[in-house]
């Protein structure tokens, strides 16, 4: 036997385990680490480019909607690039975007589909946030008086290594409906009752802990998911059950305003923000959501301007920073930002007709056909909240979050065709 056929041998044996190990690494990476987080994914695609499977993935990758949509959304901005005049920027962004083109192909390496690995996974990114929870309420109660003041500045505990706390919620949010299908979705002989009672004390610690940091996209996210689980979910099945729990759900933010400081905290805070804009008459960019509505106000005003071709992805701040200075010349240059709206981002960057594709992208979820496709409604709907509050494909681990949940649940609930 040749030592090439040796190593595809050897390389069709442990095939899945690297890519299931790869997952693991790059959840890993989202917390602790970009360069895990690059390394892990550049490995899973390079996987999946095994001679044997290699047709298998092209004909299920090209088949998929949501799949051809991520490579047009790379493309926008890379096309881009011939109308940008700052190249060095143009590149950046554009690379940024690359993952859209690899982690779908990489993803269908994963054997997600099989149920020990859906548990595996799960598991495994449920301990890696408790863990951070663990760290983040240590911090918090070491320092407690430091904080509690911080809150009143928008000033968030510390999370993750990059203490990227927006993206952290946000994956708590996910990930509480990913322990929730494995909780109720899951066969007795891979889920047993102590198993339950372990996954039911993780959901109650996610769900206290989201309204302790208080995220504001990542509660309005939780609340939605919520809601729209036991409407579609539970009211199908019995709708006086499904009732009392919308009550409840819709009693839960009164009760942590009342017995969770930083939640009280955070909905004190940005009610005087409201009020002092509302008495200011104008926009105070030392404030957190006073400073957004400021790159909304901008964005928009130059999309105006450039409605068909945008800036340019390479040229986008500085047409900020000409907004900043025309408009709102008392921001200091370290508090200018780009719109903090995925859409309104990509349309200056790429103008409004390839904006759609970005639109359709984040459509296209809600109508792949898949099992339990409830599951996936929410977590399209989660994210793409994330994106009309924040511009989180600007960045990598807004880029790996928006990809990771969502290709995680299309190789869950997809109708494998070999088990």
């Amino acid at each position: 036997m040749k030592p090439t056929t040796k190593l595809l041998n050897k390389w069709n044996d442990i095939h899945e385990k690297i890519g299931i190990i790869c997952c693991l690494l790059m959840i890993a990476g989202l917390f602790f680490s970009r360069a895990l987080l690059s390394l892990s994914m550049f490995v899973m695609f390079v996987n999946a480019l095994h001679p044997r499977f290699l047709r298998q993935y092209w004909k299920e990758w090209r088949r998929n909607a949501f799949f051809m949509l991520c490579v047009a959304f790379f493309f926008s901005y890379f096309i881009s690039g011939l109308w940008s005049a700052d190249h060095n920027y143009w590149l950046k962004a554009t690379i940024n975007k690359l993952p859209f083109v690899i982690l779908p192909f990489s993803f269908l390496s994963v054997p997600l589909h099989k149920e020990k690995v859906q548990r595996l996974i799960i598991i495994s990114l449920a301990a890696m946030q408790l863990l951070l929870i663990g760290y983040s309420l240590a911090e918090l109660a070491l320092h407690w008086n430091y904080y509690m003041k911080g809150y009143h500045f928008s000033r968030p505990i510390p999370t993750t290594k990059y203490n990227d706390h927006i993206r952290f919620s946000l994956s708590l949010v996910l990930s509480f409906f990913l322990l929730l299908y494995l909780l109720l979705e899951k066969k007795k002989d891979l889920i047993n009752k102590s198993a339950k009672w372990i996954l039911t004390i993780i959901l109650c610690i996610f769900f206290v802990y989201i309204h302790i940091l208080a995220a504001k996209s990542g509660i309005l996210c939780l609340y939605l998911g919520m809601l729209v689980f036991v409407i579609f979910k539970i009211g199908r099945k019995n709708k006086l059950l499904a009732l009392l729990l919308t009550l409840i759900i819709a009693s839960l933010p009164f009760l942590g305003y009342i017995f969770v400081p930083t939640f009280k905290t955070k909905i004190d805070y940005v009610r005087y923000e409201q009020q002092k804009t509302k008495e200011d008459k104008h926009y105070d960019y030392t404030l957190s959501d006073a400073g957004r509505m400021i790159t909304y106000d901008i964005g928009i005003k130059a999309i105006k301007e450039h409605p068909v071709s945008g800036m340019g992805a390479g040229d986008l701040m500085d047409e900020m920073r000409e907004g900043y200075r025309k408009y709102y010349p008392e921001v200091s240059e370290e508090q200018q930002f780009g719109p903090i709206n995925q859409f309104l981002f990509t349309a200056l960057s790429v103008g409004i007709p390839l904006c759609l594709i970005l639109l359709a992208m984040c459509i296209a979820p809600f109508f792949l056909k898949v099992n339990d496709r409830i599951y996936l409604i929410i977590t399209a709907l989660a994210l793409f909240i994330s994106l009309m509050v924040e511009a989180p494909l600007e960045l990598q681990f807004g880029v790996f979050t928006y990809l990771f949940f969502i290709l995680t649940w299309i190789s869950i609930l997809k109708k494998p065709t070999v088990q």
